[in-house]
């Protein structure tokens, strides 16, 4: 199967801060399934629905200073049915140039990385 998606998406633990901007009001803090410069996947423990809009901080590894972004949730799908478990599928929807650009840079360093130890 070919690879559709235009962003490199890696599997890369982040963690993400994240509140609904709609009643009910949810908040949690989770960590990333993996990341893209357009998106993030999640493991959430409730079920959001879709086209659910968060307000999320991204914390990267390397930076004090997290990436802020709004995000809407396109999927979501049910993980562990006897535990309550989701994984939902975010789409940014709001990120400033310069944490885009961040974020960017991050994912490349981080695919050089990986690359430079595998070979």
């Amino acid at each position: 199967m070919q690879e559709k998606r235009k962003f490199v998406r890696i599997e890369w633990p982040v963690v993400v801060h994240y509140k609904t901007l709609v009643e009910p009001f949810t908040k949690d803090q989770i960590i990333s399934k993996n990341v893209s410069e357009t998106g993030v996947l999640f493991t959430v423990y409730e079920r959001l629905a879709k086209g659910t809009r968060l307000d999320m901080q991204i914390q990267t590894p390397f930076d004090s200073l997290p990436i802020f972004a709004k995000g809407e949730v396109v999927w979501i799908k049910e993980f562990e049915e006897h535990r309550k478990i989701f994984e939902a599928g975010v789409n940014f929807i709001e990120l400033n140039p310069e944490d885009r650009k961040r974020l960017k840079l991050y994912i490349d360093n981080e695919i050089r990385q990986r690359k430079s130890a595998s070979d």
